[in-house]
């Protein structure tokens, strides 16, 4: 059976998150426009998260700040991501416990990540007959231990 996952591209808007166990720094980008995105239809999901966690992680390897966990957070309004990065934002900025810095789009700029569609075989599953409620397997179908 063949298996397709639906995808459609989009117009998302995004930004960046990076922090390290080694420091108390974090970062963030600026609410980024990305164009032609790879979108789920049905789950919304963006395709290709780790590649574009693997940019901002690339962007700061460049710059000789190494082991930083980098995530992605998007939505497909830019209201939404606007609100992501403002409670992500206050999470980070109150009590002081963290340096917060940010990067503008002159710095680092995520580029599209072009997925095709994939198609996935899926294995058929096989059903123990004997298994099934009620049914008992004819005698002539039924595995017999002759090693006694």
């Amino acid at each position: 059976m063949n298996v397709s996952a639906s995808n459609k591209k989009a117009t998302i808007y995004a930004f960046g998150f990076s922090a390290s166990f080694n420091d108390s720094t974090v970062y963030f980008t600026d609410v980024q426009q990305i164009d032609n995105a790879t979108i789920e239809s049905k789950s919304k999901f963006l395709s290709g998260r780790t590649e574009y966690a693997d940019q901002f992680r690339d962007y700061f390897n460049s710059i000789g700040l190494e082991h930083r966990t980098c995530i992605i957070l998007y939505s497909l309004t830019l209201k939404n991501a606007e609100k992501k990065l403002v409670k992500l934002r206050k999470r980070y900025s109150k009590d002081g416990h963290y340096k917060v810095k940010y990067l503008t789009g002159n710095e680092f700029k995520f580029k599209v990540v072009g997925h095709e569609e994939q198609v996935t075989e899926l294995p058929t599953p096989k059903i123990d007959e004997s298994k099934k409620k009620g049914k008992k397997l004819p005698k002539e179908n039924r595995i017999t231990d002759d090693s006694q």
